[in-house]
């Protein structure tokens, strides 16, 4: 975290990680961080590790607890808790069970009740924005569950600032909005370029003439890859290479091969082309670009790391379909699941979470 310039700031509850393999160094594999997602990640398929949820929540709260899980319906709240947890959500979204809720807010619930702490789910929208406020201020601690800019009558900047108020006055928040807005964009990889877990020449354009200026020179080097900030499906990440059997300087009429890795589709653009396509991802609210070298390894798929708070709990290998580079299951990828100790694993598990984990938030610049 401190690299990330977050150094003050705890690492989030629920959290991911996803690499790229990069070429062997003396035989061992290396790995890249191509994403980090902590807004509202989800363990519905992971229910087991809702006690590890909530012995995470109540360490990053001061406290500690070995206490069993609980049932899969709200348990009684103890008479004598040792604080209370609030886990707040939005009404609606596609990630609700049939009791509104998301499959896996009652639970985690459930789990720190046993831990003999007060918990429930409690609802946000902003027509109740000062009393939520109020009853978070008597919290400990809350875990946010609301996914950003996915529900009606929720304000995205005003839940936020009512969260950053809420941490201010000393109650843990889980994840804090500028964690989650930090560490999802796209620019974290440039700021962990210098980590083991990074790529030095990677570059975040802001505004369209950095881009114009530097992107015909990167890809002049080599294969890159150009990210937007926004989604997390595969939109708006390109492959870029020059297209072969053409001779000279690289300028702005020179042609680009380029594939899109939301659905692998594959087009050609000459450099100016693409760049003012590209435009569209610079403007506007958090617009941005980022330009990596390319690995070539990614046809063997991505590893996403899976965590709650400090832990490892799984590493999934994401291989996309023959001849594409989406990892995503609509594209036809497979999804294969290790445990963080599997022996294939152990020398991202070290240089990740043991080497590269405690420099991550100050170095996005939330110390």
């Amino acid at each position: 975290m401190p690299v990330l310039g977050l150094e003050k700031a705890p690492i989030p509850l629920i959290w991911t990680s996803d690499f790229i393999l990069g070429d062997k160094v003396d035989g061992k594999d290396t790995y890249f961080v191509g994403e980090f997602n902590c807004s509202c990640v989800g363990i519905t398929q992971q229910l087991h590790l809702c006690p590890l949820v909530a012995d995470a929540a109540i360490q990053i709260c001061g406290e500690a607890s070995k206490v069993k899980a609980g049932c899969p319906v709200l348990s009684a709240q103890p008479t004598s808790p040792a604080g209370k947890i609030i886990v707040l959500e939005a009404r609606g979204g596609s990630d609700k069970g049939a009791d509104g809720h998301r499959r896996d807010t009652i639970p985690i619930c459930n789990a720190l009740i046993e831990k003999n702490w007060c918990a429930y789910p409690l609802y946000y929208t902003d027509d109740v924005h000062d009393k939520v406020k109020e009853e978070l201020a008597k919290c400990k601690g809350v875990i946010v569950r609301v996914n950003p800019g996915s529900y009606d009558y929720v304000t995205q900047s005003k839940l936020d600032q009512m969260l950053r108020d809420v941490a201010a006055s000393g109650v843990a928040c889980m994840s804090h909005p500028d964690v989650m807005i930090k560490m999802g964009a796209k620019d974290a990889l440039v700021k962990i370029r210098d980590l083991s877990c990074g790529m030095a020449d990677t570059y975040a354009y802001y505004d369209i003439p950095s881009f114009k200026d530097q992107f015909p020179k990167s890809v002049a080097s080599g294969t890159r890859v150009v990210k937007q900030n926004r989604g997390s499906q595969g939109e708006g990440i390109w492959v870029c290479k020059v297209k072969e059997g053409q001779t000279g300087d690289v300028t702005g009429s020179t042609i680009l091969d380029l594939q899109e890795a939301v659905d692998n589709h594959k087009e050609e653009k000459t450099i100016d082309e693409f760049m003012t396509f590209c435009e569209q991802y610079i403007v506007g609210e958090n617009g941005q670009l980022i330009d990596q070298r390319f690995l070539p390894r990614i046809v063997e798929g991505e590893l996403r790391l899976n965590m709650i708070y400090k832990t490892p709990t799984e590493v999934v290998h994401k291989k996309p379909a023959d001849g594409g580079i989406s990892a995503t299951l609509a594209s036809g990828a497979k999804y294969v699941s290790y445990a963080p100790d599997a022996p294939e694993m152990v020398d991202l598990i070290d240089n990740f979470v043991n080497k590269d984990l405690p420099k991550v938030m100050p170095v996005l610049g939330l110390e």
